[in-house]
């Protein structure tokens, strides 16, 4: 990436966070520029201007004066957020996007946007293993969004030979403490009760299986993936899939690593909902063949790392218990699944639902 320039447009989030300071690590700060609502942040260690993304205008005067090459669009309302204020969604994450798109598009840069597994939606996909290409039947707005995003990214590319690039992030998980509004960020959240309150009530059922990925991992694959020459890109968006798992699964381990945490489940309605349109495992082999991602880590591996990166204040007073284990690819997960991927078609609703229409097939 030498010689870019970049914007990062949402950098204040759980991943832009991250991103940014990996991308001043790799580009220097001079070759950064950090955007997001609030006036200033002096966290962040680059450039950072205020920007509202829906604002076109703004948008595309700090690209051009600031001679950007490299657009990266994080800005966007999450699932559980977004169906609380669906239009707020539409705006930040379809007008937003357009105006990414334009600007990019328009000043010859290059794209990148990220995308979720909030892409899959309904009963006409594999719920195990699911693949890049299947039918896409979001059931929220930020699912059917972020496939609008992944279409015009698409035509962008066909029509006007924009590099554009996305990935399909599954659940992401980190050792920060902020707002839990996404549907898998009880995967993080436990922790920190685990923590202060040695007890944990979770929004989803135990058997709800999800794909997941550590931020550091994310971000390693993100600047892996911008980083490949477009000539060995089949595709512009990249299913990635992380390691699949339940949260008595990740219960299992928080308990081996901080004993006496008590756990219950009383899952939230409308996060279950969510969840169960998801994939509980994803297929990313074409991220292997193209640039050579490859995801392979252990439950205690994932859990061990979340807890040895939280804060030393969160963990103080508490007795904490790191082993030694033996390895086990995460491809070992896979038969307990089995049980849950049938009861889970089983239970599959046949009413047609107002989104069943929107069959987009990702070819």
């Amino acid at each position: 990436m030498g010689g870019l320039k970049v914007l990062v447009a949402g950098c204040r989030g759980q991943i832009g966070t991250a991103l940014t300071q990996a991308l001043v690590q790799e580009l220097g700060e001079k070759n950064v520029i950090a955007c997001d609502l609030v006036e200033s942040d002096p966290a962040i260690n680059c450039q950072y201007e205020q920007l509202d993304v829906t604002d076109g205008a703004k948008y595309r005067s700090l690209v051009e004066q600031n001679d950007v090459s490299y657009v990266l669009h994080l800005a966007a309302i999450l699932s559980s957020l977004g169906e609380k204020n669906p239009k707020l969604a539409y705006d930040v994450n379809v007008v937003g996007a357009q105006n990414a798109f334009e600007i990019a598009s328009d000043l010859s840069c290059q794209l990148f946007m990220p995308s979720s597994i909030a892409v899959f939606g309904g009963d006409k996909f594999p719920k195990k293993q699911t693949p890049d290409d299947v039918i896409l039947q979001p059931k929220t707005i930020y699912g059917v969004t972020k496939v609008f995003n992944e279409l015009l990214g698409d035509y962008y590319r066909s029509k006007f030979g924009l590099d554009f690039r996305s990935l399909r992030y599954p659940g992401v998980i980190s050792s920060q403490k902020y707002a839990f509004n996404g549907t898998t960020d009880y995967s993080t959240e436990i922790f920190f009760h685990a923590l202060e309150q040695q007890k944990y009530s979770c929004w989803l059922g135990k058997e709800q299986a999800l794909p997941m990925i550590y931020i550091d991992d994310c971000i390693d694959a993100t600047i892996k993936f911008l980083k490949t020459p477009a000539s060995q890109l089949n595709r512009s968006t990249y299913n990635l899939a992380g390691i699949s798992f339940t949260p008595e699964m990740l219960v299992e381990q928080v308990q081996r690593l901080i004993p006496g945490v008590q756990v219950s489940y009383d899952p939230c309605p409308t996060r279950s909902k969510i969840a169960a349109q998801w994939p509980m495992s994803i297929d990313d082999s074409a991220a292997l063949a193209d640039w050579g991602w490859k995801y392979d880590t252990t439950m205690y591996q994932l859990a061990k790392k979340i807890l040895s990166n939280i804060d030393a204040e969160y963990k103080e007073g508490r007795t904490l218990v790191f082993e030694e284990e033996e390895h086990t690819s995460s491809d070992e997960l896979e038969p307990a699944f089995e049980a849950i991927a049938s009861q889970r078609t089983k239970n599959s609703p046949s009413k047609a639902t107002p989104l069943d229409g929107l069959n987009i097939n990702m070819v």
